[in-house]
Order: C-alpha cells, then structure tokens, then sequence
C-alpha cells in the first residue's frame, strides 16, 4: 500500500460580513481593500469570505466592478459563502455579479444543501450551505460531510450560534450541539460581528466583520494549518479608514 502523502502546511485569511456598498462613506470598501493587502503581505495561501460581501440586493455597478477588481488583486483563491444580506434567492446581487465566471480565482459554494470545493495549490477543502432564506428552518452546518484523510478540512457557515432558550427563534440557527458531531480541522463562522473563538476542538471562530470588529475595530483571522499540531488563529487589526 502506498503511504498516505502528509498535508502540506496551509494559512487561511478568514473573513465576513464585509457589507460592500453600505450607505458609509466607502468605509467598508477601505476595510475590504485592507483585508485584500493583508492577504497579500502575509502571503496566506487562500481567503475564505463567510457571507454578506455585499449589504444588499441593489449594490451598484461601480461596487460590482470594484468588487470584481479587489477578488482579482490577491492573486491567489478565494472561497466565497453568502449570508442573510446577499442571500441566493431569486433577486439575489450574486446572480448579476456572477463571481465564479467573473473573477479569476473564486470558488463559490452555491448549493443550498451543501457543496464542496478544493482549494488549488493547496491541500484544503471547504465545505458550505449557501443561504436562499434567512429563516429559522435553515440551519447553516446541518449534512456537513466526514472527514477527508487527505485535506485540511474547513467547514463554513453563515448563521447565529443560539446562546439560551431565548434564541430559539432565530432564523439560521447553530445549535452549540452540532460542533460535537463535526469532524474537522476548522469551522469559520460569520454574521456575528464580533471576533469569538467559541471552541477549541475542533476551532470554531466567528472572524468578526471586516469593518466593525472588536468594538468598532476593523479586523479579521489568519488561521493555520500545520501538520501535528492544532489548528491556530491570530486576530489582526486592519487600518483604520482616513477622516
């Protein structure tokens, strides 16, 4: 039998909620822009976007483009969910913005019950449910598939981690329950717009928004893989937009 190859080392600049084209001042677009440079310098082998690229269904088309622009500047794969903001229902923006045949590297995950993408150059796969409505009855992270022995197994979802009995009637709930059953190296949340790392086995993470983290603090996760060891994450704060 031939040996199982080991996993190449991997980094993976996590981010959501990014907003693009709210009513800001272009607030949004700067933090974008940021994140962009940040997966450049720290030289990241693919970044991942947890939902709500865009704020709404009405972005215009100077956004589109620019959008479009900013995907192609990191030179390097991009895996894409949507949220409750751009969710894929029929008037959704994605379908006019058509990242997948658009833009050189994205890889969309566009399947309401669940699809996966490989990441080129790289042994990480992504897992996700792409959001048609942000109702109670979808649930983010129900069917994610077992384990891939041979990858880095990334598992990403767009919804509210329910904290009490209170939260139940929440549209796109996670119950804390179902990261019990997940057989993976990381599970990249987004929609809360706060940084929380709320387990540690397997890594869950809320990356925070792109523009709002952390209080008001711009910031995302660069998260990293290396062979026979845990998977890491460091927060880091992105430049403030100018006055």
């Amino acid at each position: 039998m031939t040996p199982r190859h080991p996993l190449r080392p991997a980094t993976l600049l996590h981010t959501s909620d990014v907003h693009l084209d709210r009513d800001d001042g272009g607030r949004h677009q700067h933090a974008f822009a940021a994140a962009i440079d940040l997966a450049i310098e720290a030289d990241v082998d693919a970044m991942l976007i947890v939902g709500d690229l865009f704020d709404h269904a009405r972005v215009r088309d100077d956004i589109l483009t620019w959008t479009a622009d900013q995907l192609d500047r990191v030179e390097r794969p991009v895996v894409l969910l949507v949220g409750n903001h751009d969710a894929l229902h029929d008037q959704s923006e994605h379908h006019r913005f058509e990242a997948a045949s658009r833009c050189k590297e994205v890889l969309f995950l566009d399947e309401p019950d669940g699809s996966i993408v490989e990441v080129p150059g790289t042994d990480i796969v992504v897992w996700g449910r792409a959001m048609v409505e942000h109702e109670p009855a979808f649930e983010p992270l129900a069917g994610s598939p077992p384990r891939r022995q041979d990858k880095w197994n990334v598992i990403a979802g767009h919804g509210l981690v329910i904290a009490g009995e209170h939260d139940l009637h929440r549209s796109s709930p996670i119950f804390p329950h179902s990261f019990d059953s997940l057989d993976c190296d990381y599970v990249a949340l987004g929609h809360l717009h706060e940084h929380a790392v709320l387990r540690t086995l397997p890594l869950v993470c809320y990356s925070g928004a792109t523009a709002s983290s952390r209080q008001g603090e711009a910031g995302c996760v660069i998260v990293s893989f290396v062979p026979g060891e845990a998977t890491s994450l460091r927060w880091t704060p992105l430049p403030a937009p100018p006055p």
